[in-house]
C-alpha cells in the first residue's frame, strides 16, 4: 500500500497500521512450520519408549507426563496453526481419552508431506482432494481388518492404554482393575468413564490402588459417637433437612401463656421423636442428607448406632443413591423400605488436611453398583496425579471399546496397511490428486517410524521393512516395544479411537492448507 503522491484519491485503510498480513506461500510456511514444531515436540513422548516432559506452570506447580492431552492442555500457544492443534489434542482426548500423541504426529505429517508438495507447485485444492480421497479409503482398510474384543482383550486395551507411562511397572495390576470396574459397571448400566471417580488416598506405599465398589466421600463427621464401621447398612437419603422444614416466608407464632409454650415445646419433641422412630422402625443403619441434621434427631439417631451426615450437596446424594441403589425422598416421611439403599461396608477413616482434620467416608461393596472409584495412593504427589490420569485414559479408552465392539492392533500394524491400501489406489489415479494420495500414505507411516526412533533403531529401515512383509508375509506384524518387527499379540486399540485420530488430523490440516492469509491485529 502506497502513501498517496497528491493526486487521485487518498488510499483507504481498513486495518490498523500495526497490523500485519502475512499471504499465499508466506503464510503456508508458517503454518506448516509451527505444526512441525508442534508435532516435533511431542514425538519423543510416543509410544512404550517414550521420554517424559517436565511441565512448569505459571501458578509455580510442576508435573512430569508423557501424557499429549496433559502436555497439550498446558501449552500457552500463540500461533493460529499451533491453536488449531491444541483444539485436535482435547478432541481426540474427549472422544477417545488416549491417542493423542499419535494423532498429531500424523497431522504433522501430513502438513509437512502438503508443504513439500506445494513447493513444488502444486495447488493446496488438489492436496485437499487427494487428502480427502485417501482417507475414506483409509477408514476402510481399518473397517475391514478390525475384530471383536472379548474380556481378555479388554484387559490388553486398557493395558495398552497405560504402556509407556509412569503406571508401566504396575500396569497388569491396574489393567485388571479397570477390567475389574467396567465388568461391574456392565451388570447396572451402560459402560461410560463418568461413572469411575478418581481419589488421591493417604497411602504412601507407590503405586498403592484399591477399587472401591462405590464412592468416597472427604466430609466432617457431626460426632465421635458416629459408627466407624457397618456392614450390610440400609441406606435413606434425604433432598432437604432432617427436621423441621423452614417456612418458605418469614412467619411468627403468637404465644399467649405458659401452657401454650409447654404445649408448643411438647408437639415440638413429639415430632422429632416421630422423626426419628420413623427411620429407627424401618431398620435404617445410615442416613444422608442435602440439609442439616436436627440436632435432637441426630442424637436420637446416635443412640441407636445410626450413621448420619448431613450437608451434603445433590450431586454427593445422586451418587450414593447411583452406588447403593436407593431413591433420594424429599422428607422423612415420604421415606419406605422400597426407597432403602444398600451399602456393603460404610466406614470412616480419620485424615488431616492442611491442619484441619476430616474424615474419609467409604461406600463400599455395594451390590449392582454404578459407580466405580479408584483410590490412588504413593509418596509423591507428582506420580499421584499421573498415575490418575493413567488410569482415567485406561478407563476411557476400554469404554470406548466395549461401545465400539471392535478392535485394532497396535504397534502401527493398522496404519501400515492402511498406507499401503492407499498406495495401491493411488497407483490407479492419472490426475494430480494422486500426489495427495501418496502424501497421505508416507504420513501414515510416521507412526511405525516414530516407535522405531524412539526405541533407537533405523525409521526408515524399519519402515521399509514392515511395508514388505505385510505385503508378502502375514498381516499382523507391527513394531513391538524394541522397535523391531514382529507379530502384535497384544497390543490393542479401539477401532473407534484411531478412526476418529485419522478423521480429526485430516480435516483439521484440510482447514489450514485453505488459508491463504494469515492477518494479526497486533503485528506479529
Amino acid at each position: 500500500m502506497t502513501e498517496n503522491s497528491g493526486a487521485g484519491p487518498p488510499p483507504v485503510r481498513i486495518l490498523r497500521p500495526e497490523s500485519s498480513v502475512t499471504s499465499e506461500n508466506s503464510v503456508r510456511e508458517k503454518l506448516i512450520g509451527a505444526a512441525s514444531i508442534f508435532a516435533d515436540l511431542l514425538r519423543p513422548t510416543y509410544g512404550p519408549k517414550g521420554l517424559d516432559k517436565m511441565l512448569y506452570k505459571s501458578n509455580g506447580e510442576a508435573a512430569i507426563t508423557n501424557d499429549g492431552a496433559k502436555i497439550v492442555s498446558e501449552l500457552m500457544v500463540k500461533h493460529p496453526a499451533a491453536k488449531s492443534f491444541v483444539s485436535l489434542g482435547e478432541s481426540q482426548e474427549s472422544a477417545a481419552g488416549d491417542g493423542v500423541t499419535g494423532c498429531i504426529l500424523f497431522a504433522g505429517a501430513l502438513m509437512y508431506e502438503a508443504g513439500l508438495l506445494i513447493n513444488k507447485g502444486l495447488h493446496p485444492l488438489v492436496i485437499i482432494d487427494g487428502f480427502r480421497e485417501a482417507c475414506e479409503i483409509a477408514l476402510a482398510k481399518i473397517d475391514a481388518i478390525a475384530f471383536q474384543y472379548s474380556n481378555l482383550e479388554l484387559y490388553n486395551v486398557a493395558k495398552t492404554s497405560l504402556t509407556g507411562k509412569v503406571t508401566d511397572n504396575a500396569s497388569d495390576k491396574i489393567a485388571k482393575l479397570v477390567v475389574n470396574g467396567i465388568e461391574q459397571i456392565q451388570e447396572t448400566t451402560l459402560c461410560d468413564s463418568e461413572n469411575f471417580f478418581m481419589t488421591k488416598s493417604t497411602n504412601n506405599t507407590p503405586m498403592s490402588i484399591d477399587l472401591i465398589k462405590g464412592l468416597i466421600l472427604e466430609k466432617k463427621v457431626h460426632l465421635d459417637k458416629t459408627p466407624s464401621e457397618l456392614l450390610n447398612c440400609k441406606v435413606a437419603l434425604i433432598n432437604g433437612e432432617l427436621g423441621f422444614r423452614k417456612p418458605i416466608r418469614d412467619s411468627e407464632i403468637e404465644i399467649n401463656s405458659p401452657d401454650e409454650l409447654s404445649n408448643f415445646i411438647e408437639s415440638e419433641e413429639k415430632e422429632i421423636e416421630s422423626l426419628s422412630q420413623k427411620l429407627i422402625e424401618l431398620k435404617v443403619n445410615a442416613v444422608f442428607s442435602s440439609g442439616e441434621i436436627n440436632k435432637e434427631i441426630l442424637h436420637n439417631l446416635l443412640s441407636k448406632n445410626i450413621f448420619a451426615l448431613g450437608g451434603l450437596d445433590t450431586q454427593d446424594l445422586e451418587n450414593i443413591a447411583k452406588a447403593s441403589q436407593g431413591n433420594i425422598c424429599p422428607r422423612i416421611i415420604d421415606v419406605s423400605e422400597d426407597e432403602l439403599g444398600l451399602i456393603g461396608v460404610l466406614k470412616t477413616e480419620t485424615v488431616s488436611k492442611n491442619g484441619e482434620s476430616k474424615q474419609r467416608i467409604f461406600i463400599d461393596k455395594c451390590e449392582n453398583t454404578k459407580l466405580i472409584t479408584f483410590d490412588v495412593g504413593g509418596s509423591d504427589d507428582l506420580i499421584v496425579e499421573e498415575t490418575i490420569r493413567s488410569i482415567h485414559d485406561s478407563i476411557k479408552s476400554t469404554c470406548l471399546a466395549v461401545k465400539s465392539k471392535y478392535l485394532v492392533r497396535g504397534g502401527g500394524n493398522p496404519h501400515s496397511l492402511a498406507s499401503i491400501a492407499v498406495m495401491n489406489a493411488a497407483d490407479s489415479k492419472h490426475g494430480r490428486e494422486r500426489l495427495g494420495m501418496e502424501a497421505f500414505s508416507r504420513a501414515l507411516e510416521t507412526i511405525p517410524a516414530t516407535l522405531a526412533a524412539n526405541a533407537g533403531k533405523s525409521s526408515l529401515d524399519i519402515v521399509i521393512e514392515l511395508r514388505s512383509r505385510l505385503k508378502n508375509e502375514s498381516t499382523d506384524l507391527g513394531v513391538n516395544a524394541n522397535g523391531e518387527i514382529s507379530s502384535i499379540e497384544s497390543v490393542r486399540e479401539p477401532k473407534e479411537s484411531l478412526k476418529h485420530s485419522i478423521i480429526s488430523a485430516t480435516e483439521t490440516v484440510m482447514g489450514l492448507l485453505r488459508v491463504d492469509q494469515l492477518i494479526s491485529a497486533r503485528g506479529d
